[in-house]
């Protein structure tokens, strides 16, 4: 087998051309079910590459989202939340149909699409392909040179690499493959789960798992967008001093259980609804496809942002370059999600506690609410009874929860309110209180616990006057 270097990295991504098939070509895995033909649509919308600076001045119009009504200017209802936005562009806003010579042109976005379609196969047939090691190591070789043609003989190619990184490179591939296993990734699984998600969830999230604009209700949240990697009710919280193996490493990845969870009994206060009728092994399959559409949004959003905008020392991504990177990407996508799913939240059992216990607790969440130390009201003010609109992650517009309500979209009960506390919620940049109880001295309340029996008192007004009624200086009113 004595391929030119250039055809070696073609077929270690199964291009057409190098005698490999495509995974578009490839045969569904759904039995005798019918499932349409055709490719994910690539990705030519404005990218959040960061939270937006500043705040919003007020909600965005039913069906315009912000990022939607930037690329519509001026024929959109909203064209000063655009005007406000376009003044981010190319800073906390990307758009990859903007092409500068020499370093972003069509040609690349195209490769990325061909990448996409060959690791990711299509709707009707959707994968998550791991390259074999040898193949792995061939495409690194090509971006050394590309005019030298060799045998891929493994020994060959590592006398090329020289001073290569080979273990850190293996070490990446191993715990990649490990992650697509535990995540349940295999095509058998994703097969089931498209036909699961086409039936329930595409009219929302769309082919690609992006969101429907049509649904982005005024006042509400867009149906989530996968394709960034990052969601926001989730109970994993990797180490902050784990390596970031790609954009926020495995911050705001979600954990399986999360994403079961979410699809079984829906998010309060949004139009996501629960769906309870569907089987444990149909919930499996669709949570799997999932997964499948945000580590193959990411990877494209990843290389998209990188190809687009290299640094200082970065090459010109093109070529072997690009196929190189978009590898690396994509271990470090799915090496993320199996950090995640390993990083529970550590939510202790809650204490019994007699009438007078939880009241006392409420209480002490009450002055920790308000304290410096945790600071809630600085985004909750006057308990999120006072509109802070502000931007999230995905360019979308957010209002701090009001926690008089006793509505909670990532749930309610203690368990629930405890991880987001701890955890924190990414995309909308709420921090982690972890270390306020990972530090407190033995012994010492938790700080945590009592705020969320505050939160579950806040929302009752006879727990209200029981706490006032403990503790004259507690106040709910400005």
């Amino acid at each position: 087998m004595n391929y030119s270097l250039a055809c070696v990295a073609f077929a270690s991504f199964a291009f057409a051309g190098c005698g490999s098939p495509t995974f578009a070509d490839a045969p569904s895995q759904a039995g005798t079910l019918t499932v349409p033909s055709g490719r994910y649509p690539a990705r030519t919308d404005l990218l959040a590459v960061k939270i937006p600076d500043g705040a919003p001045a007020r909600w965005h119009t039913a069906q315009f989202p912000p990022l939607r009504s930037m690329r519509l200017l001026p024929n959109t209802p909203d064209a000063d939340l655009a005007a406000d936005l376009r003044k981010q562009l190319n800073k906390a806003i990307l758009d990859p149909t903007i092409y500068e010579q020499d370093v972003w042109m069509p040609v690349q976005a195209d490769r990325i699409t061909r990448l996409l379609d060959a690791h990711f196969g299509t709707p009707a047939a959707p994968t998550v392909r791991v390259p074999a090691w040898e193949q792995v190591v061939a495409t690194g070789v090509v971006r050394f040179d590309q005019s030298v043609s060799f045998g891929a003989n493994l020994k060959d190619i590592r006398t090329k690499l020289g001073k290569a990184k080979l273990k850190d490179w293996e070490a990446d591939w191993q715990a990649a493959n490990e992650a697509k296993a535990e995540l349940k990734l295999d095509d058998a699984t994703l097969a089931r789960g498209s036909v699961v998600y086409r039936r329930w969830c595409m009219q929302c999230h769309g082919p690609s798992g992006a969101g429907d604009p049509a649904y982005a209700v005024e006042a509400g949240p867009m149906p989530r967008d996968y394709r960034q990697g990052v969601f926001k009710y989730v109970t994993a919280f990797p180490s902050p001093t784990a390596p970031k193996k790609a954009g926020l490493g495995a911050s705001g990845k979600a954990r399986r259980s999360d994403l079961i969870q979410t699809v079984r009994v829906g998010i309060e206060g949004t139009i996501m609804p629960a769906f309870g009728s569907l089987s444990d092994t149909e919930l499996e399959d669709v949570v799997s496809y999932v997964i499948h559409l945000s580590v193959r949004g990411e990877t494209e959003f990843a290389t998209l942002m990188r190809a687009s905008r290299p640094g200082g020392d970065d090459p010109i991504y093109e070529s072997g370059e690009l196929d190189w990177l978009f590898l690396q990407l994509e271990l470090a996508v799915l090496i993320n999600w199996g950090v995640a799913e390993k990083s529970e939240i550590p939510v202790p059992q809650e204490k019994p506690m007699t009438e007078k216990e939880r009241i006392e607790s409420a209480v002490r969440g009450f002055r920790l609410y308000n304290a410096p130390e945790f600071g809630c009201g600085s985004c909750h003010a006057n308990y999120g009874r006072a509109q802070q609109l502000k931007w999230d992650a995905w360019g979308t517009i957010v209002q701090p929860r009001n926690l008089t309500l006793g509505v909670y979209r990532g749930g309610r009960t203690g368990k629930d309110l405890y991880a987001r506390i701890y955890g924190g919620i990414v995309p909308v940049a709420m921090p982690s209180f972890g270390q306020h109880v990972t530090t407190a001295p033995s012994g010492t309340p938790d700080k945590i616990w009592d705020i969320v029996h505050f939160l579950h008192a806040l929302a009752d007004p006879a727990d209200r006057k029981r706490m006032q009624h403990r503790d004259p200086t507690v106040k709910f009113d400005p």
